[in-house]
């Protein structure tokens, strides 16, 4: 297959370049969501970050990869916030690991119901967020033994991975779904596109879609119609 029209690469390769793109662009986001408050001298109460939809996207396009993502993810905002105690870096890693359960989702009612309606897109979305808040609050309830609904409360409210987070994660999503391919398993993506390949090729050889033709088949083709109807 070919990447982009560049040299071909195999599935595995695009795979891996694909999910270190995301990664990366996971990270940048997150360094910016931290650093850029700092920089402005403001607080970081209206802040956000692409954990949920980002984890979401590689959950449609390869599936269990997404672990990947929301394990990192929770260890990079551990890391950066600073924290220095295990508990944080346990709470944030397995909490965002309760968003994995939606693979049951996606498993049962299907990649392409999910993605088909925008609808059950922004359902996904908020399920994604609900079950990652639930998780974090959760694990750091039972590895600090502070308060839950107080835990709940900032991990819910205007914080890092609060409302403003779901609103950015909901548009995102659904602006990413209108993009052919995007918001697609990558597997039945790139089928797809090969189908559509050969179907055209096919059409261009019988003739069922039109071809385009340079100035001197036109002309030979409108001579020798005129010399039929002489």
């Amino acid at each position: 297959m070919r990447k982009n029209g560049s040299r071909l690469i195999s599935f595995k390769q695009y795979r891996i370049t694909d999910l270190l793109l995301f990664a990366l662009i996971l990270t940048i986001f997150d360094m910016i969501a931290h650093f850029a408050p700092i920089a402005l001298k403001q607080g970081a109460d209206y802040t956000f970050v692409l954990t949920v939809p980002i984890v979401l996207l590689i959950m449609i396009r390869w599936g269990w990869q997404s672990a990947l993502f929301a394990v990192g993810d929770g260890l990079l905002l551990s890391a950066l916030n600073n924290t220095g105690v295990w508990q944080s870096y346990v709470s944030y890693a397995v909490g965002n690991s309760f968003i994995l359960l939606l693979l049951v989702a996606v498993r049962f009612i299907g990649k392409e119901k999910i993605t088909g309606k925008w609808f059950f897109s922004v359902v996904f979305v908020i399920s994604g967020w609900i079950l990652q808040i639930l998780g974090v609050t959760l694990m750091m309830w039972i590895t600090t033994g502070g308060d839950f609904l107080g835990y709940l409360a900032a991990n819910a409210g205007f914080g890092a991975t609060g409302l403003i987070s779901l609103a950015v994660g909901i548009a995102l999503f659904l602006v990413l779904r209108r993009l052919d391919g995007m918001v697609e398993d990558q597997k039945h993506y790139l089928l797809r596109l090969d189908a559509e390949r050969k179907e055209a090729m096919r059409r261009d050889e019988f003739g069922d879609e039109p071809i385009e033709l340079d100035e001197e088949s036109i002309s030979i083709i409108k001579r020798d119609e005129n010399d039929f109807h002489k």
